[in-house]
């Protein structure tokens, strides 16, 4: 008898003893739950769709459809997002080097923009407009200095991630006459050449802009709107397509009548309808520009002036009117077609430009077609 109670308690004593621990590892498992993987009501009832165990080919085809500013959220998700979303479909970028600065994809009919701005409410917000066909994101930073580190992060990470090809750089030496050369420097690290670069700013020193276009290579497109201090002496290589000088106060005909590029627009000169009449004549007797396609310039007078002088000795007969490369640009009257001695003909039109009146030539008509 004393047996079978001594038995009854030891086996009464293991059930409590198991219950006891099974009610502790319970209570381990809701504070775990709480701390680590606590979910809303509604994630719990939400079905997960397990994107990362689909087919290779299959994720494939879904990244393809992501614009690529959620492709590159997505890349950040994970290791293996990061593996998944390295591509090689080349994307075409613009780099603004400006106060905050900005990265813009150019494929397709939407413009998708990433900007740094100092308001902290923007920090990843996303704006578009489908009539103006952009799409931003907005990227929130303390200062100017740490958006321009954090841009090009972001511009190394995306250049790991994709193939990515810079179309145009755009400078604005304004807001960076401190770190200048040192931004200069990292881009012609990361960047060996590319086509177009646009150079902005206001009471810089040329020596410090030079700095940019000497050690840039950019091979088809300069414009310059740039107010320096000294006159400006340009140092640009004849193998340009294309260039704009917008404040042209410092340039002269000799400047001029030695560039071969293509295409050429000069603003706010002080050129002369003498020295277009010298322009005019040289390229007639097919002593200079032979490859030109457009040229543009602003003149201080009036048409009557131009024609009486910048025309003066040249042969030409009236033409229809040519529309203006903006809306802004307001024809005045038809247009003056002149031809080379080889037989090229050119359209010589005259326009209102708000205050200013300026001179286009096309040299090559087929563009106007």
């Amino acid at each position: 008898m004393l047996w079978s109670l001594l038995c009854r308690s030891s086996t009464t004593i293991v059930h409590i003893i198991h219950i006891v621990f099974c009610r502790i590892f319970w209570l381990w498992g809701v504070i775990y739950n709480f701390l680590f993987l606590r979910k809303s009501p509604a994630e719990d009832k939400k079905p997960r769709f397990p994107f990362l165990k689909l087919h290779y080919v299959a994720i494939r085809e879904v990244l393809n459809t992501l614009d690529p500013l959620d492709h590159i959220n997505f890349s950040r998700a994970s290791k293996s997002c990061r593996r998944l979303s390295t591509i090689k479909k080349p994307y075409t970028v613009e780099l603004d080097f400006t106060e905050f600065p900005a990265i813009k994809f150019l494929n397709g009919p939407i413009e998708y923009i990433v900007r740094w701005t100092a308001n902290r409410e923007e920090e990843g917000t996303r704006k578009s407009r489908a009539y103006e066909s952009y799409n931003i994101l907005y990227k929130y930073s303390e200062n100017s200095l740490d958006a321009l580190k954090e841009f090009r992060e972001y511009y190394l990470y995306i250049k790991s991630l994709m193939s990515v090809k810079i179309d145009t750089v755009v400078w604005d030496m304004s807001e960076f006459n401190r770190l200048g050369r040192t931004n200069v420097d990292c881009l012609r690290l990361n960047a060996p050449e590319f086509p177009a670069l646009y150079v902005h700013g206001f009471r810089q020193r040329q020596e410090e802009l030079h700095y940019i276009l000497d050690n840039l290579k950019y091979t088809k497109s300069l414009e310059i709107w740039v107010d320096v201090i000294e006159p400006l002496q340009l140092r640009i290589a004849d193998t340009l397509e294309e260039l704009r000088i917008q404040n042209g106060m410092s340039i002269t005909l000799d400047y001029i009548m030695s560039l071969e590029m293509r295409r050429l627009t000069f603003r706010n000169t002080y050129l002369t309808d003498e020295d277009l009449n010298v322009f005019f004549k040289s390229w007639i007797e097919i002593k200079s520009h032979l490859n030109l396609e457009r040229f543009e310039i602003n003149l201080w007078k009036s048409r009557e002036d131009f024609m009486a002088i910048g025309l003066r000795d040249i042969p030409y007969r009236m033409g229809p009117m040519r529309p203006g490369p903006y809306p802004t640009y307001v024809p005045s009257q038809g247009s003056f077609e002149v031809t080379r001695n080889d037989g090229r003909t050119a359209s010589i039109c005259a326009y209102r430009l708000f205050s200013q009146f300026n001179v286009i030539v096309f040299a090559r008509l087929s563009d106007l077609n």
